[in-house]
């Protein structure tokens, strides 16, 4: 990495410190079902609070805290655009997300048994293909957006967690309702995950491009 994407990642190893952080814990837990059969199902259950933990962490502070600090201003006055500046801190953040989801997915694939039942219950849906990883972008895009439009970490943290989690349950009640099986549905899912998350994106540049005042 270099230029612009070298100062997004430098100002975002926190971050991925604190997700690195929350994966050995996954990778505890994993541990512990090995050790103790009657835990079995428990990481995959548990699974799902990654997305949130991204958003959370990652997604809701990552453009709102500079609007705090004011650094969105020094950002700017470097011969950047808003649009590259967004797309650079953007960028190193969705490779972090895809990158914790890849671990979970190791460990869930390589260390644990197969869990047995219908492959559609959401503890194995919902922890197996590329769901999971549509879902965490769209949990970051979604937090970059309200970090935007409300340039405060402490509104756009709590509110962004609380929209993921309702988004959850909706998919869950659509997917109920489906009759596609597995694959088809898994690859139908992550791509509607996707294009809400590009669309958040670019709500959050719309709403940068508006309101930010020098």
């Amino acid at each position: 990495m270099s230029g612009l994407l070298w100062v997004a990642w430098r100002g975002q190893r926190a971050q991925a410190a604190a997700i690195a952080a929350l994966l050995v814990l996954y990778g505890a837990g994993v541990a512990a079902e090995r050790l103790e059969p009657g835990l079995a199902g428990l990481t995959f259950q548990l699974s799902g609070f990654l997305a949130g933990a991204i958003c959370l962490i990652w997604g809701a502070p990552l453009v709102a805290r500079e609007f705090e600090a004011g650094t969105h201003k020094l950002a700017w006055t470097q011969s950047v655009s808003r649009g590259r500046w967004l797309l650079a801190v953007v960028a190193v953040a969705a490779a972090g997300a895809v990158a914790a989801n890849a671990v979970l997915a190791g460990m869930l694939g390589w260390f644990l048994p197969e869990v047995g039942g219908e492959v559609m219950a959401w503890p194995y849906y919902e922890s197996h293909g590329p769901v999971p990883f549509g879902r965490s972008l769209l949990a970051l895009a979604l937090g970059v957006a309200l970090g935007a439009a409300t340039r405060h970490t402490r509104i756009a943290m709590p509110l962004s967690v609380l929209l993921v989690g309702a988004g959850q349950l909706v998919a869950r009640a659509l997917r109920a309702r489906s009759e596609l099986p597995f694959w088809p549905l898994q690859w139908a899912e992550t791509a509607v995950h996707l294009v809400l998350a590009m669309a958040l994106v670019g709500v959050a540049y719309v709403v940068i491009r508006a309101r930010a005042r020098f």
